[in-house]
């Protein structure tokens, strides 16, 4: 490899890896920190059994599929603490299949999220498994998939016969590790999987992280790209061990190493390649079926796995947390899982969701993540009933606000779907103006940093470390300078302590001299001394403005209150210069606590620099663009967002 390009890629992969690469620092770190701060749970009283075990470890397991491919694990047990033999138990076993590496080095030993002695030392078996063509596992690499899927499954059932197992199974992780539980749940009724703990997962990777509203996070994929392909030159889980136990270099040594980092290379290389020239990677379709666990989460359902959904809202998939939430409840409910939950439904304790103001690399605030998962496979694979949580199955904690808040359905039927309409002099009021009038927005492919949605899309590593020396990262609490030459809204003070909470829609209505607009969108909370903080964003390119009208959901009125767009190849539809057009653009849902003489803001511009990047089709049709932007009148433009009383969550 020349010089230069290997610097690219180490400094590349480099930033990857530090952004993606601390996933399960969360883990780790939740149980590091409570040290320092714990948070208190938001659920019942419970007591965690004690530590009764050691910990012991068999490496590079070898774990034949059905398609002959051999997978790799690295087992960890309980032991006898007084000679270190394996403990006879009997034991649940829980399985974690990673693509990051199940014991790589430092610093990227932190991405598979690695055992955890506190449940392995309280009486569970882990399995830590490489995904084909990652690790010490053979095969080749893609992401998701049947056959990956087909792996987890007979993991499970493999997982069910080792010695000492009870016959029960459990899945952990975050983020990948999360998705394919997902998956693995959803196939199977009489499958010994009966309790999932997925953190961060996606319910539609093509629309939760690739794409917002169309429009590409092409550094996104490469990041994703970066980090595989650097996780395989560094992990040093190409080895095997001899009869001994010793380890040597797998057959092909370093030649085998690169040629794994090569074979990552030509996976991502022409998916990104694609995506950038506006190919079909730059749409919905095949390619992201196989990347979309909410097609399949009904299943789960089915199946009686019970299933505890860990979200952030300024997680890379905080769009898709709730969507999961809402799609379990409804399957078993007996509706559609793509409806919204209608109030009072009948709802399962046994799927739960947990949202907080969390980054995917996070500390969650002090919570005891790992308490919290042996609780949840205490009662679902030891049927301990004292550790039962009971309530209303949704937890959330809002952005600025310590108040754990608890509900039933999503969207929460506590919030009151509450309309807002750009009007002059750049306000948000609640009812419409009668005269109509437009303003101009021109077309910029850049602007000033979006601190907020980079450290979102870096994952959050930046305010992982700043929280752990017990600072915070500035441009995550004002972002003003982002809007600067962009239209801005703002509401009246609130009077009282209010609560932003779930799915928020902006319809605007316009025109454009071009075939292409771009729309981007921030909502963000304003202090009386003008401090703008963040709260969450969406964005849409017009071309794909069409909805899918079975997977919107409106209010009674025919209100958009969250859009679905379709952004297949063949739905997208070029704008009509000249002519008044609507967007619906979908907004993140998110959880805020707005404090008494503080003020919304939305702030609509054209960029979200350096996330979104338009394909290179998209960026010709876009160059020079010049947009009005209808208020009031026939066509006013509005935005929805859902407001409660924080006690009415209490």
């Amino acid at each position: 490899m020349p010089k230069t390009r290997g610097l690219r890629l180490a400094r590349r992969a480099g930033l990857a890896l530090a952004a993606l690469g601390a996933t399960a620092v969360a883990g780790r770190a939740a149980t590091a920190v409570r040290a320092r701060k714990e948070s208190p749970s938001p659920f019942s009283p419970w007591t965690p059994g004690p530590v009764r075990y050691g910990h012991g470890v068999r490496h590079n397991v070898e774990i034949p599929m059905s398609d002959g491919v051999v997978l790799r694990a690295d087992i960890h047990y309980p032991t006898d603490p007084d000679t270190g033999q394996p403990a006879t138990g009997p034991f649940p076993v829980l399985v974690s299949v990673t693509p990051y590496g199940k014991k790589a080095p430092p610093p990227a030993a932190q991405i598979g999220g690695g055992a955890t002695p506190y449940l392995i030392k309280r009486g569970y078996i882990e399995a830590m498994v490489d995904v084909r063509g990652t690790g010490a596992s053979g095969g080749s690499f893609q992401m998701f998939g049947d056959r990956q899927t087909r792996d987890g499954v007979e993991l499970v059932d493999w997982a069910s016969t080792l010695p000492n197992s009870n016959g029960r199974v459990g899945m952990f992780g975050i983020s990948y590790l999360a998705i394919n539980q997902l998956f693995t749940a959803a196939v199977g009724p009489d499958s010994p999987l009966k309790a999932v703990f997925p953190v961060m997962a996606a319910n539609d990777f093509y629309r939760d992280a690739a794409a917002m509203g169309g429009v590409p996070h092409l550094r996104t994929i490469r990041a994703y790209g970066a980090v595989y392909t650097l996780l395989n030159v560094l992990n040093p889980t190409l080895e095997v061990l001899t009869p001994g136990g010793h380890p040597r270099p797998r057959a092909g040594g370093v030649a085998a190493v690169r040629q794994r980092g090569r074979d990552q290379r030509r996976y991502f290389g022409p998916l990104v390649a694609d995506a950038m020239k506006g190919g079909e990677v730059a749409y919905d379709g095949p390619f992201w079926d196989a990347m979309r666990p909410g097609s399949v989460i009904g299943n789960i359902a089915g199946n009686g796995v019970a299933v505890f959904l860990v979200g952030g809202w300024h997680d890379a998939f905080q769009r898709g947390a709730p969507l999961n939430y809402a799609a379990l409840q409804n399957a078993f409910a007996g509706r559609p899982e793509h409806l919204p939950m209608e109030p009072g439904q009948p709802v399962s304790e046994k799927f739960r969701l947990l949202m907080g103001p969390w980054y995917h690399v996070s500390n969650f605030g002090g919570l005891h993540l790992n308490s919290l998962q042996l609780r949840w496979f205490d009662h679902w694979l030891k049927d301990d009933p004292d550790a039962a949580m009971t309530g209303s199955p949704l937890t959330f904690q809002a952005i600025g606000s310590s108040q754990w808040c608890h509900s039933r359905d999503y969207p929460i039927a506590e919030a009151t779907p509450t309309r807002f309409y750009l009007s002059p002099e750049s306000r948000l009021t609640r009812e419409p103006n009668n005269d109509e009038c437009a303003v101009t927005l021109n077309y910029k492919a850049r602007g000033p940093l979006a601190g907020r949605s980079l450290e979102q899309w870096t994952l959050g590593l930046n305010s992982f470390f700043a929280a752990q020396r017990g600072g915070r990262i500035r441009y995550d609490l004002d972002s003003r300078r982002l809007q600067r030459g962009a239209l801005t809204y703002t509401t009246e003070p609130f009077d009282s302590p209010t609560l932003v909470a779930g799915p928020i829609s902006l319809t605007l209505h316009a025109t454009a001299d071009t075939t292409e607009t771009l729309w981007v969108a921030y909502l963000d909370d304003v202090a009386p001394d003008g401090a703008s903080r963040p709260l969450t964003q969406g964005a849409l390119l017009g071309s794909h403005r069409a909805l899918d009208p079975d997977r919107t959901w409106y209010l009674d009125d025919g209100t958009v209150l969250r859009p679905h767009h379709v952004s297949t190849r063949d739905a997208v539809e070029p704008v009509v210069p000249g002519e008044v057009t609507r967007y619906d653009v979908e907004i993140f849902p998110t959880a805020a606590l707005i404090a008494p003489g503080h003020r919304l803001c939305l702030t609509l511009t054209t960029y979200d620099f350096p996330n979104l990047v338009p394909t290179k089709p998209s960026r010709r049709a876009l160059a020079g663009g010049r947009y009005q932007v209808h208020q009031g009148g026939a066509t006013p433009s509005l935005i929805v967002i859902p407001l409660a009383d924080p006690d009415s969550l209490a």
